[in-house]
């Protein structure tokens, strides 16, 4: 978190620049060239995280047309989602059926969910930016994701609660969607291998569910809460523990770790922990480096890991249309899965045979008003 972190607002400018990147390369390519979809939730609830993918995804096209690295003739559509999955799904369709090679889009799991089959239906590449389900790479061959699955931020946060943080009892706040559908049986089981207890389960639809929260978090209440869900859940977990002056661990999901939903979040989210995949935006070296201060000039805002997610997205893309010779979905998916030597921001870009990428996350957490990685002490 910095002094000035974009709103979703501030971050739909890009939209005006990636179309004359657009423009340029079809104008100047002998023929017609390869075809890239996007496929963003940049209104609705979801909107926060569609707006720093967007952002990084621009710049990221920017940077590939001024190196003269992007594929003659690129042509990039963007597409609003509206957080809506059979709206998301729908833009999909339109763009496969336009000749899109390659979809980048589900950013939400629930979209991801639905948008898979349409990809498995054209053999056209999905690949998501943000998607965390861990069954979401399972479903079809054509599917890829940019982001850590579940299976990892959830063994990596029930073993920072259980053995970092010595709790005994975690109590969760549950957001009911897909993305919490697929998190929390693993963070669950991996909590209760570490011999911690799972006090309670409690969902954010349910009727007067900070009530029951205040007498779940009376007479000393649990060790720690593992606010579990998207942005605005979390915030409404915030600040309900805050008020009932909760003093036990909190720790939340990378969701968090939007620019947007931190500067909502202020000082509520002050102290609370969190695993986080990729940049390091105190200071890191090499490509993470140079995107800081492109991000920043280009936009005077610091990005967040969103940004940084869409940004090595859309690098995968370039790197595999690169010298395709078989412009089909199958001939994509191959050079795809056969990314080596390609840096991105947030590490190495390299698929596994699921379509993950090969990252594991870390403990984050927020000090001082800043996002910084959880040393052992500071833990």
């Amino acid at each position: 978190m910095r002094p000035h972190p974009p709103t979703a607002g501030q971050l739909a400018r890009p939209a005006r620049r990636v179309a004359w990147i657009s423009l340029l390369t079809a104008a100047t390519a002998c023929g017609p060239g390869p075809r890239v979809g996007v496929v963003l939730p940049e209104t609705g609830e979801a909107a926060a995280y569609g707006a720093s993918i967007k952002s990084g995804i621009s710049l990221a096209l920017e940077q590939a047309s001024a190196h003269h690295q992007t594929p003659a003739g690129l042509q990039v559509t963007f597409r609003d989602s509206a957080s809506d999955p059979v709206r998301a799904a729908a833009a999909a369709e339109s763009l496969y059926d336009d000749g899109a090679l390659v979809v980048i889009g589900g950013v939400t799991s629930g979209e991801a969910k639905v948008m898979i089959p349409v990809a498995d239906r054209f053999r056209r590449v999905l690949l998501s930016p943000s998607a965390s389900a861990p069954e979401l790479a399972r479903i079809s061959p054509f599917f890829f994701r940019v982001f850590p699955s579940d299976e990892l931020e959830g063994v990596e946060a029930a073993e920072f609660l259980a053995i970092t943080r010595k709790c005994r009892t975690v109590l969760i706040l549950q957001e009911v969607n897909a993305y919490t559908r697929g998190l929390l049986p693993v963070f669950a089981r991996e909590l209760a291998s570490q011999g911690a207890r799972l006090a309670g389960t409690l969902r954010f639809d349910e009727t007067n569910w900070s009530a029951a929260l205040r007498r779940a978090c009376s007479g000393g209440g649990p060790d720690g809460v593992y606010l579990c869900g998207y942005g605005d859940a979390i915030l409404s977990g915030l600040r309900a523990l805050r008020m009932l002056g909760y003093h036990g661990t909190i720790c939340t999901t990378s969701a968090i770790s939007a620019s947007s939903i931190l500067q909502r979040a202020g000082v509520l989210a002050e102290g609370i922990f969190f695993p986080l995949a990729g940049l390091d935006l105190a200071g890191p070296d090499g490509p993470a480096r140079d995107f800081i201060g492109r991000y920043r000039a280009a936009y005077n805002l610091p990005p967040d890991i969103y940004a940084a997610h869409g940004h090595d997205a859309a690098v995968a893309v370039i790197a595999a249309l690169r010298g395709l010779s078989e412009r089909t979905g199958a001939g994509l998916r191959e050079r795809l899965r056969g990314l080596t030597q390609v840096q991105g921001v947030t590490g190495p870009i390299a698929f596994d045979d699921d379509g993950n990428i090969r990252q594991r996350p870390r403990n984050y957490w927020i000090h001082n008003g800043k996002v910084e990685e959880a040393t052992a002490g500071q833990q």
